[in-house]
């Protein structure tokens, strides 16, 4: 029998009618225009909820639409179980409210396999409905890491077998979590705002620089919580031919709302 992995946020972060869903997704995309004049093999995209981090989505995701992908690998971090190293679903399939994402396993005997890790994890599953929308014969492989920042080198030893010229990789992370409800006070750290801490990793990011991004990540106790995901794709574009991420476009929660609690996002692409 298929087993189904059901949405644990649907409703909650992005819309769990599916007419609405559809309208939403549509909506979003048509805000934004691609910029690379290449085929694109990695982004790095938001996982908050439509109402705050869709259109930085979208504009990461207007950069591979009308390309023809068969597998999708999403790699995301784990927010509410700690491990070492790399989980996959082992569900056959990924439900959303506009239908079922099919899921393509690794192969991998260096990937655990744990469906408790991924029920209730978010920031792989607000991926779905766009990569769905998109591409809705390709498969997804969703992967959650976890672990220490020096991880990310054996990781993309693990994942870089699973590379094809018709995978795409989508890094699902939000940047800085600053304010009081997070305990993370920017200006303890020389900079006004979280938007100036997320600037500065970005331009780590778009540089290449994974050094710089760990000691950044020191330094600051910077609240990047893809970190692990970022340098694993980092490390692995860095072994190719392919120049580092791209930036594309930033906003933040705190932007939208006046409130001094903010969440940063972006878009990036390589």
């Amino acid at each position: 029998m298929k087993t189904h992995r059901k949405p644990a946020v649907a409703g909650l972060f992005y819309p769990a009618d599916p007419g609405r869903l559809t309208q939403q997704i549509e909506s979003l995309l048509k805000s934004t225009r691609r910029e690379s004049g290449s085929k694109v093999k990695y982004l790095i995209s938001p996982h908050a909820g439509y109402v705050y981090s869709g259109k930085i989505a979208a504009d990461a995701y207007s950069e591979v639409a009308g390309e023809d992908y068969e597998r999708i690998i999403v790699l995301g971090p784990s927010h509410r179980y700690y491990f070492e190293g790399a989980v996959e679903s082992e569900s056959d399939y990924w439900d959303i409210p506009t239908g079922e994402a099919p899921v393509q396993i690794s192969g991998s005997d260096k990937i655990q396999k744990n469906a408790m890790y991924h029920a209730d994890e978010h920031c792989l599953e607000v991926q779905v409905p766009f990569l769905h929308h998109l591409f809705p014969r390709a498969t997804i492989t969703p992967i959650l890491l976890s672990g220490g920042h020096q991880l990310a080198s054996r990781i993309a030893d693990i994942l870089s077998p699973l590379d094809n010229e018709k995978t795409l990789w989508v890094i699902s992370s939000d940047f800085n979590h600053v304010g009081p409800n997070f305990q993370h006070h920017p200006e303890q750290f020389g900079y006004h705002t979280g938007e100036a801490m997320d600037m500065e990793a970005i331009d780590l990011i778009a540089t290449g620089d994974r050094e710089g991004l760990v000691s950044f990540m020191k330094k600051t106790k910077a609240t990047i919580c893809g970190a692990l995901p970022i340098l694993t794709a980092m490390t692995m574009i860095e072994r190719t031919d392919r120049l580092p991420f791209r930036f594309k476009k930033y906003d933040c929660s705190g932007k939208q709302t006046g409130d001094i609690n903010s969440v940063g996002y972006a878009a990036l692409y390589s």
